[in-house]
């Protein structure tokens, strides 16, 4: 076997396509499907379910998928020892509203001082992004909140905010209350942060009265924008405000622990440390105005 078949079969399962792993790998779709079958023939086994829809791998093949890794990640370290220069490939977990905000800064950093390190991301909601990581589907998984059995480096302290439309009556207010949710029609995000939304607004003794419940941030500004209701927001999901809509801070403030996960005791990699560290220096640098930016 070779490492181009491993890398060709590595980045099938991780893409769900024979089409996506040619894409990642500049590669044409015929030459992943040769790369792949050749390696089936080698360990006498199918590693891939083909059919409609995604592409899924066998039992046989999450044994080949988490040792492939392994050997991709040990090659990376030999090259590294070889001529001090940090390559090999990050899969990055990452939520929609960070993919657009945050990443595309951190990224170009990397990029910059690590040109032969490649960063691959793949967005998910909350709840997916804490499976990835700890079945090590994603390397890294930006995560909100605290976890058992992970290991959390900051990255970002995301504000929650009200959203109410510029007539409200609480829009005239500096801050919103949580109390003052409780007798309104409220649009809750099905995006993945509602288990959030949900438990600030409990401690307040409060169970809003949902009237909408959607998985898009555009959808809550459209629907608030009509007077649908009104809704809580994470700063960073809260970007291209309708000209009714206004964003208030809770009283008291709230917000979401983003960090960067990765299993406890898993194994680590050139690759993966650059990342770490050069994600830690970027949110204790110029991390800190990216809030402002977004909102």
């Amino acid at each position: 076997m070779t490492e181009a078949q491993l890398r060709a079969f590595v980045a099938v399962a991780e893409t769900g396509s024979f089409a996506g792993a040619a894409s990642r790998l500049h590669m044409t779709q015929s030459g992943v499907s040769r790369a792949v079958a050749t390696l089936e023939t080698e360990l006498g086994g199918v590693l891939l379910h083909r059919g409609p829809g995604r592409t899924r791998v066998t039992a046989l093949g999450e044994q080949a998928l988490t040792r492939s890794r392994t050997i991709l990640r040990e090659t990376a370290e030999m090259r590294l020892g070889i001529d001090g220069v940090t390559r090999g490939r990050v899969l990055l977990g990452s939520m929609p509203s960070v993919s657009a905000t945050l990443l595309p800064r951190l990224l170009a950093r990397l990029e910059q001082r690590h040109p032969e390190l490649e960063v691959a991301v793949v967005d998910g909601h909350d709840d997916e992004l804490l499976d990835w990581v700890r079945d090590g589907t994603v390397d890294l998984a930006v995560v909100a909140g605290e976890h058992a059995g992970l290991e959390q480096q900051l990255l970002f302290r995301d504000e929650f905010l009200a959203v109410v439309t510029r007539t409200h009556p609480l829009a005239a207010a500096p801050s919103v209350s949580r109390a003052a949710f409780a007798e309104l029609p409220f649009i809750l995000t099905r995006g993945g942060c509602e288990r959030l939304i949900l438990q600030l607004l409990a401690s307040a003794g409060v169970r809003p009265s949902i009237a909408h419940e959607v998985s898009e941030p555009s959808a809550i500004l459209a629907m608030v924008s009509e007077g649908l209701g009104v809704s809580i927001m994470p700063s960073l999901a809260a970007r291209r405000l309708p000209r009714s809509v206004v964003l208030l801070p809770l009283d008291p403030p709230a917000e979401r622990r983003l960090s960067i996960a990765t299993p406890k005791r898993a194994p680590s990699s050139p690759a993966m440390d650059a990342f770490l560290a050069e994600a830690a220096a970027w949110s204790s640098g110029v991390g800190g105005d990216a809030q402002g930016q977004a909102r």
